[in-house]
């Protein structure tokens, strides 16, 4: 059954319900457990002796890290390894379940000594992965995933890198929110950031096997007992 969460004010209802749909390995998936977005706003000040001014700044990212799809890419490349070693390496059951995932962002810099970056902004892109070090359905634990992440950017400063560590807490089935800490070296400038960033996504749905009600030998075991 598809997840969905609803909020409603002033007498207007949004629904969030993911279109589901089943793999050809019988696992159902839905657009949000293919993609997680996360917005993430953030306040804190650079390091180091650069500039004049005052320290303070602000930033905001707006990440998608696409868990399902990871997990497909690391499939082919267990297969291309399995291929040309003749069948010498095995299969890898933890490929299916992979904790890590591919993510692309959009980032925002601003810091209030204007001579740092352009006019004290730093924007543009980046390519990395996000790292779940723990993860649970809504309804299993309050805390929704404990997640790293690495990314490397370009934006309007040159080259760049931020990392970040937090931890997100389940409000429904699709929307979790939590606290985070984030290192960004934007155009030659280190910054430290906290922040709050808000999740968009679910779990993504594992096989398991079939349930011992649905198997017909199990039930015809289950009828002859007394």
């Amino acid at each position: 059954m598809a997840a969905s969460a609803r909020a409603q004010s002033s007498g207007v209802r949004i629904d969030f319900e993911p279109i589901t749909s089943v793999s050809p390995s019988g696992t159902e998936t839905s657009w949000a457990s293919e993609i997680h977005l996360h917005l993430e706003p953030a306040a804190g000040a650079f390091l180091g002796a650069e500039g004049p001014g005052p320290r303070a700044g602000f930033g905001f990212a707006l990440k998608a890290d696409f868990p399902l799809l990871t997990r497909r890419i690391l499939m082919v490349g267990k297969l291309v390894m399995w291929i040309l070693s003749l069948g010498a390496i095995g299969s890898d059951a933890m490929l299916e379940h992979t904790p890590l995932s591919i993510q692309v962002e959009l980032f925002g810099n601003r810091f209030s000594d204007t001579s740092l970056l352009d006019k004290g902004w730093g924007w543009g892109g980046g390519l990395g992965a996000r790292l779940k070090l723990f993860e649970s359905a809504h309804g299993e634990s309050t805390v929704r995933n404990v997640w790293y992440d690495l990314n490397a950017n370009l934006g309007t400063n040159g080259f760049g890198v931020d990392t970040s560590l937090g931890v997100s807490l389940s409000l429904s089935e699709l929307v979790s929110m939590g606290p985070f800490v984030k290192f960004a070296r934007v155009g030659g400038v280190n910054g430290l950031f906290g922040g709050i960033s808000l999740d968009l996504g679910a779990p993504a749905s594992r096989s398991a096997p079939a349930d011992a009600a649905s198997n017909p030998a199990t039930e015809d075991a289950a009828a002859k007992q007394p």
